[in-house]
């Protein structure tokens, strides 16, 4: 379950991410004191998304790995109801085109990514939904756990947590860039953090980590 809620944080980070360089520009227009302090933050919002996109990059990668794998088990059932069907038809269609993408430095290639992040997300979310003991999340789950599923998942909170730990190295470079006076004007930010680092739970620090781009 803990592995669930993150993965579906993930998701509502994905949809904050696609606005957030130019919220946080807006922002930092109106409070920079310096250019020293806009560098300061402009690094750190670069860092955060590149780490953000390889975070991304290797979901996709390899999640559309484990479900073309897991499709092909299901393809090989003789028998299949039309619920079962739908549902192989869309796993396949995400995991094809996801395994085809190919990510590359220009706008158009990363709103790319953030659709088919959202696709993929949203039909793992949806996965995860269904009743426990329907036939459907059964053979679906078989399926995905022998090609892979658990192990993803694992990896993907090891991947989170490296990810909030070189947040947390960035915070402090960027921190240690500010005047006594510009710790005042950015107490909140400062607070955010601070709840952010005391947060133990990981699917909570997830959504807590969410709130850096509201």
């Amino acid at each position: 379950m803990k592995r669930f809620l993150m993965l579906v944080a993930s998701a509502l980070l994905l949809v904050q991410f696609s606005h957030a360089l130019p919220h946080v520009k807006r922002e930092s227009g109106a409070e920079r004191s310096s250019s020293e302090l806009q560098n300061a933050q402009e690094q750190l919002m670069i860092s955060t998304f590149s780490e953000i996109g390889k975070l991304y990059k290797w979901m996709l990668e390899d999640g559309s790995v484990v479900v073309n794998n897991a499709v092909k088990e299901l393809n090989e059932i003789p028998v299949k109801d039309d619920l079962l069907q739908a549902n192989i038809t869309r796993m396949s269609k995400i995991g094809t085109e996801i395994s085809q993408f190919k990510l590359e430095s220009n706008d158009k290639s990363v709103t790319k990514l953030l659709e088919y992040m959202v696709s993929f997300s949203t039909m793992m979310d949806d996965y995860e939904h269904m009743p426990n003991d329907s036939k459907l999340k059964i053979t679906l789950k078989t399926a995905l756990d022998n090609n892979g599923y658990n192990k993803f998942e694992n990896e993907f909170e090891l991947r989170v947590l490296e990810l909030f730990k070189n947040f947390d190295h960035a915070f402090t470079e960027y921190v240690n860039t500010l005047t006594p006076e510009e710790k005042v004007k950015q107490s909140r930010f400062l607070q955010w953090h601070e709840a952010f680092t005391a947060e133990t739970d990981n699917g909570k620090k997830l959504e807590k980590f969410d709130e850096l781009f509201v």
